[in-house]
């Protein structure tokens, strides 16, 4: 029954159909960790990060192994940082770049992390490790997917010109 309705939520969140998950979702809540992710993901899917944060938070403090919670987390404050006010930013911005990098010292192959601190280092002001870092975290990529690094040495061409 659980994996029936989790299977069923995975394809409505694929079909961005929010309407009804929080709704089918609640009575597994409280007994599987999956229906939170799968929720915190909705909430991300439609922007509402806070919401989304929550959720991720609580997922990452209690399953501190799992990289992808702390992926999640961090991208929940990314998105609160995407027009937050110079305090809210100041908060927020340690905390997402903390959590990207637990993603990878847990994983160091997780590339959604690896574009995680590429965002941040990308509209970071420059004391903060502005391109060093970021074509840092680049040649990190090149030694398992030479794609993606690729597609972030791109990513950082376009924020900062050739270097």
């Amino acid at each position: 029954m659980e994996k029936v309705i989790i299977e069923q939520v995975e394809k409505l969140l694929d079909q961005d159909k929010f309407d009804q998950l929080e709704e089918i979702l609640q009575p597994l809540l409280n007994v599987h960790p999956k229906a939170k992710e799968l929720l915190g993901l909705s909430f991300l899917k439609q922007w509402r990060n806070e919401e989304a944060e929550e959720i991720f938070e609580a997922l990452k403090n209690e399953f501190s192994s799992n990289a992808d919670y702390y992926y999640y987390y961090g991208a929940s404050l990314g998105q609160q940082a995407k027009g937050a006010n110079m305090f809210k930013l100041i908060q927020i911005a340690p905390k997402s770049k903390e959590a990207f990098e637990k993603a990878i010292e847990l994983d160091n192959q997780h590339v959604p992390a690896y574009w995680g601190l590429l965002r941040y280092y990308g509209n970071a002001p420059a004391m903060f490790g502005g391109y060093p870092k970021g074509k840092e975290l680049a040649d990190s990529l090149a030694i398992f997917n030479k794609k993606e690094a690729d597609d972030a040495y791109n990513f950082l061409k376009e924020k900062f010109g050739e270097q």
